[in-house]
Order: C-alpha cells, then structure tokens, then sequence
C-alpha cells in the first residue's frame, strides 16, 4: 500500500476558540474596571481643586478618551444588548455615579444583570468566532485538491481503479489506515484486506468506497458527523475531530 500524503494541518481545536473568546472578554471587563477606577479617583478629588473652565482640555485632546469608550463599548456589545433608551441612559448615570465617587452597589438585580449580559456577549462572541472545522475542509478544497460530496464528505482519489464499483449491498475487500488532520496514526483504527459489508462501515468510508473502482485508492476525510457515534468515539481519536482515512479497494465480492 502507498503511503498517503499528508493531510493538512487543521485550525486550532474549539476548545482553543472558546477559551480566546472568555479570555477577550476578561480583558474587556477588566479595562472598563479599570477606567471606572480611574475615573473615581478623579472624582473623589476635593472639587476646589478642579482647574477653571478656561483651562479644560482642547477637543483634540479629549478625542483618545471617546475613541477608548467606543471600543469598550463595541467589544462589549453595549449596542447589541438591545437597551432602552431609558435603560442605556441609566447604565450612562452608573458611570457617572463612579466618576464622581458614589459608586452603586451591586444588589441582586444588578448582579443577575451582570449575568445575563456576560451570557448574552459571549454568545455573539461564539456566533462571531470563525469555525475551526470548515476552516480545515475550505483549505482542503482550496489548497489540497480535494473535492467534497453533498454530506460533507471530502476525498481526493490518488489512483484510479478499474473494472467496477461497489453498493451500498455489495461486499467488499478492502484495506485503510487512519490518521488525524496532524499526520499523527491511529494504528488501532486500521485494517488490512478485511472482508465486509459496505452497509457496515461508517458512514464515511461506505460513501468512500462506493467513489472507488477496483484496484483504486483514495483518501477520505470524514467530519464527526459521518464517522463514529458518540457511543462508540474511539478514545484515542479526539472528541469532534475529523479523521482521514486512506482506503484501498482490493475486489468487489460476487455473488454467489
């Protein structure tokens, strides 16, 4: 059997996405604290001590700080949350309420507020993120010369066969081997001229097979969904992870 070539390396795992994702909106909450803070230092300055009208800041100046609440505000979604006028406005007097130092206290409606807005960002957050499993399938397409079938599976047939090709009824005589997107085997996941039931194989392979002619080989990339159930998820293949099989069709059984 050839050795297959080496699939291409997929995008970071989801795991990976959704901890950058909670770690962004740290970061967020944390710089507005952080001008809450600033700005209730100032305020609790003795107001004798505030320079005179005449000598405030020029706009120009001033221009930094707006453009610093717009991105806190975007990258909070401040204007996704759906508010209303009068609620927004109530959010500006909680603002102003710490710029002055009298900050509110955090009560039980506010802290359930809190919640429900984290949860609310974090979810536009995740529709947001970009997909790190058709990331991997568009550069297959793009890049590796794979073609893709209507149920998602992708192939890219590396010698043609002859002679005929199986069914979904047929028997057949086939070897494969697997790996992950990273190159790495699956040595349990292999098979070497087993005789079965193209009905039997997953769901993937069986769509795979049927692409051959005997004689033909190819590599098959299999997303979760045409793969293993969660039932029987081999332990050693990573939960949700695609799996690539090269496939070898050696014969079509008659019958009898």
């Amino acid at each position: 059997m050839k050795k297959s070539p080496s699939p291409a390396t997929p995008p970071a795992s989801l795991g990976k996405w959704r901890s950058l994702a909670v770690l962004s909106l740290t970061a967020n909450l944390l710089l507005l604290a952080w001008a809450l803070r600033l700005n209730s230092q100032a305020g609790a300055a003795p107001a004798a001590s505030a320079p005179p009208a005449t000598n405030q800041a020029p706009a120009r100046e001033l221009k930094p700080y707006a453009a610093l609440g717009s991105f806190m505000a975007e990258n909070n979604r401040i204007s996704d949350l759906g508010w209303s006028k009068e609620q927004f406005a109530a959010f500006q007097d909680g603002f102003r309420s710490s710029y002055e130092g009298r900050g509110l206290p955090m009560d039980d409606a506010a802290k359930r507020l809190r919640e429900d807005v984290s949860q609310k960002v974090q979810t536009m957050l995740a529709a947001e993120r970009p997909d790190p499993m058709q990331d991997y399938f568009r550069n297959l397409r793009e890049k590796e010369n794979v073609k893709a079938t209507p149920s998602g599976l992708h192939y890219r047939i590396t010698e043609e066969g002859s002679d005929t090709s199986p069914t979904t009824s047929s028997t057949v005589v086939i070897s494969y081997v697997a790996r992950l997107p990273d190159g790495q085997s699956l040595p349990k996941l292999a098979q070497t001229r087993v005789r079965v039931q193209v009905k039997n194989l997953l769901p993937g392979l069986a769509e795979g097979v049927q692409l051959l002619k005997v004689g033909g080989k190819a590599l098959v990339y299999l997303p979760p969904t045409l793969s293993f159930t969660e039932k029987n998820w081999p332990a050693e293949l990573p939960k949700g992870a695609p799996v690539v099989f090269f496939l070898e069709l050696h014969d079509v059984v008659k019958a009898p």
